[in-house]
């Protein structure tokens, strides 16, 4: 199984062609009507493209298409004449034009696809082609569309739509794939081998489309995907297409942080999602949000502006209503404790957030899918749940088929809720920051056979911002909630201090500030190895002490891991490292601290300490962290004691030396040694042992990794992967936990720091 690094989700895009420069906007393109030849073996294209186009009423005199320039223009023809036109780069600008506002436009061109874009390539054993590589394109509403394609006879062709037609000859297969309604994008051409699986039962027809070598990995997909078209038909609308397919690339498409992309008719998933350990990245974990994708905007089509809130969050926020109504909330889920919730938080604390109207590539901002679901769930919190689902089923039925934006989505949700709710998206999606609430001065009295708690709640700092706070009052028969209101009142007036007063029969223990998460504010969390889904810049410090160049290999290879997750990592010797070194925002320290100077510096600094040479983990810690199952989905069993363990190699002798460059600006040698073996003592914890209370566990595969917020930076983050031997083969991963002990790279036990946060908990006396 794979462990490669992926941050969340950023890992999901809905890909929708930039419009391009078409004289001034002077036309729209309404239809295509393509014909491909692919010739894998020679990496070329030959293909003939009738456009349906629609001038503006003025009529201009030109009008510029975009086109790749590996391409070369043969012929342009309109309305069945040729025209004159002039080929510059990457676009073609066509005179002449006709009287009619609506016309045909044939392009035939050729070329060849030497090189390999984060979008598109064409190779001997497979085909991936974006829209805008393979066809002329620029401003669009297409209302149809067929796509032909002749490819080799072995190969099954996949895109947008529902396949009418396919001819085989001897040496080639003819595809015809017709789309017969309104679609903001064709997206994809997926050509190859391909195992194909078809799911059964009513609905849509559902298949999935596999390599072959990954056929075993299709158990449940078409079921899920089935279930999935059912539910969001039956909440939103009735789905709009006249089948459904899942279809396998390779991990190199749209780039390190995209996990699926989803088109009409159609997700593209990518092999990692088949075969990693990690349950966040999954298959199952993400086609949730993907097929919702074909409401969001692929039934309403969305401004770029509004990408991330109204497709993105509004997907996101489809799979948590799917498992919602399952009663199986996954990872990417699950708000409150969402594994990028903190790295949210310190964006926005660092002044890093971004609104959520404004076009970017989400690519680079998984923490903007998280913001935009929590507002979602906000909304839904603030109107309640009846006016909240009527508002997805009224968007997706009134703007079926048409480009809209935020202030479509915001008058509809107007208009059901019966309130003014501009303070609410021009607060959440058309500005930045978050809200610092604090809870204090709460006292509990009785009166008579009641109690009576009261206290006040305010907005801390300057900002100002408007929301709902519920406030929990924690007794020995359960919690007891009460809404409060800060900010701007109906008559403008702002108040960002308010009392609340709640009675219960039981006596109080403890208030609670927004006890089930539903806002999104700053808060105290544990620093978790989850934290590295947000990609950033990272050193990594080997040892040079003792073992350098096993220390070094690690971290080479959790740089390589992470660079695919579009990590940017240094890696250093601990005999280089300078103190603005460690005032870097993310710090990996490799080695115990007999091997890493630097980690024998700041062992001090981490919770689980070692007792001459093994970690001793207090069990208070172990029995908050046994879980028994891996947060990333791998199920493990707990140790037992072992007697008399024969160890891995001894870590006695290391002497750098100077080694190659590796992944990442490699500065640090690599190490040479010579390793003996060591037997532990029978029931006494050998060199190679961790100790959980009075428990040893000895196995020369351990490693402890441990993280902390950085003593050298505000909201910095520090871990510590330390192997008990060089037969311990860590990994950085995003585990859900501030520290783990490994065996191998499988968890043993692992747990979450405890963080109390007195902004948000009153300890009632």
């Amino acid at each position: 199984m794979k462990r490669r690094l992926l941050t969340v989700a950023i890992w999901l895009l809905a890909v929708r062609p930039a419009a391009a420069d078409s004289g001034n906007g002077a036309c729209e393109i309404v239809s295509h009507k393509a014909r491909l030849n692919l010739f894998p073996s020679q990496n070329a294209i030959s293909a003939t493209d009738t456009l349906t186009i629609h001038l503006t009423p003025h009529k201009p005199a030109r009008i510029k298409l975009q086109l790749l320039p590996v391409y070369e223009v043969e012929e342009v023809r309109i309305n069945g004449r040729k025209s004159r036109f002039e080929r510059d780069r990457d676009s073609i600008e066509i005179t002449n034009l006709p009287t009619d506002t609506l016309f045909d436009c044939v392009i035939v061109y050729s070329g060849v696809l030497a090189f390999r874009s984060e979008f598109s390539q064409l190779t001997r054993e497979r085909a991936v082609l974006r829209e805008e590589e393979v066809l002329p394109h620029g401003k669009s509403m297409l209302r149809e569309a067929r796509l032909t394609v002749r490819a080799p006879a072995a190969w099954e062709v996949l895109t947008a739509g529902t396949l009418v037609r396919r001819d085989t000859s001897m040496d080639s297969t003819l595809f015809v794939y017709d789309i017969d309604r309104p679609v903001p994008t064709l997206g994809w051409i997926c050509g190859g081998p391909y195992w194909a699986g078809p799911g059964e039962g009513q609905g849509p027809p559902v298949s999935v489309h596999l390599f072959p070598e990954d056929s075993g990995s299709a158990s449940g997909i078409a079921e899920l995907a089935k279930a999935l078209l059912k539910f969001y038909g039956e909440r939103f609308s009735t789905y709009r297409f006249r089948d459904f397919k899942v279809v396998e690339v390779e991990d190199w498409v749209a780039g390190p942080n995209v996990l699926a992309v989803a088109i009409p008719a159609m997700v593209m998933i990518k092999r990692l999602t088949l075969r990693t350990d990690d349950r966040f990245n999954q298959v199952r974990t993400i086609l949730p949000h993907e097929v919702a994708h074909q409401w969001w905007p692929m039934t309403v089509f969305l401004e770029d502006a509004d990408a991330a809130f109204l497709a993105e969050g509004m997907c996101d926020y489809s799979a948590l209503l799917f498992h919602e109504s399952t009663g199986a909330l996954s990872a990417r889920d699950s708000l409150k404790h969402h594994p990028l919730l903190r790295p949210l938080i310190l964006r926005a604390l660092k002044g890093q957030d971004l609104p959520l109207q404004r076009k970017a590539d989400l690519r680079s901002l998984p923490t903007h899918y998280l913001k935009a679901a929590y507002v979602h769930n906000m909304l839904r919190h603030l109107v309640g749940d009846s006016t909240f689902f009527l508002l997805y089923r009224t968007f997706a039925g009134r703007f079926a088929a048409r480009r809209v934006g935020l202030s479509d989505f915001q008058q509809l949700a107007e208009e059901l809720s019966g309130r003014k709710l501009d303070w609410f998206f021009n607060q959440w999606v058309k500005n930045r920051g978050l809200p610092r609430l604090k809870i204090y001065n709460v006292k509990s009295v009785p009166l008579g056979d009641q109690w009576v708690t009261r206290g006040r709640v305010r907005i801390v700092g300057y900002d100002k911002f408007t929301t709902f706070a519920d406030v929990g009052i924690a007794t020995g028969a359960g919690m007891m909630l009460k809404r409060v209101w800060l900010g701007a009142d109906s008559t403008g007036s702002y108040r960002n201090d308010v009392p609340f007063e709640v009675v219960s029969k039981e006596k109080p223990q403890r208030a609670l500030l927004d006890p089930a998460g539903n806002l999104l504010k700053y808060e105290r969390l544990p620093v978790k190895f989850s934290d590295v889904r947000d990609p950033a810049d990272g050193l990594m410090i080997v040892g040079t002490r003792k073992h350098a160049g096993h220390l070094l290999a690690l971290a080479r290879k959790d740089s390589a891991s992470m660079e695919m997750g579009a990590w940017s990592v240094t890696i250093k010797r601990d005999s280089e490292v300078s103190l603005g070194d460690l005032q870097n925002e993310r710090v990996f320290i490799y080695g115990m601290a007999a091997e890493n100077s630097v980690a024998a510096e700041l062992e001090d600094k981490f919770p689980i300490k070692f007792r001459d040479g093994w970690p001793i983990i207090p069990e208070s810690l172990r029995d908050a962290g046994e879980s028994g199952k891996s947060p990333h989905g791998r199920a493990t069993s707990l140790p037992r004691a072992a007697a008399s363990r024969t160890a891995g190699p001894s870590r006695d002798s290391s002497g750098p030396s100077h080694g190659t460059t590796g992944p990442g600006r490699d500065t640090a040698g690599t190490g040479h040694r010579e390793s003996g073996h060591r037997s532990s003592g029978a029931g006494r914890p050998g060199p190679d042992s961790a100790v959980s209370g009075t428990n040893p566990f000895n196995d020369s595969t351990l490693a402890l990794l441990q993280c902390i917020e950085s003593p050298y930076i505000a909201q910095g983050f520090l871990a510590w992967i330390a192997p008990l031997s060089e037969q311990a083969e860590p990994a950085v991963f995003p585990y859900d936990a501030s520290w783990v002990l490994l065996r191998g790279v499988d968890e043993i036990i692992s747990g979450a720091w405890e963080v109390k946060d007195e902004d948000l908990t009153f300890d009632i006396n």
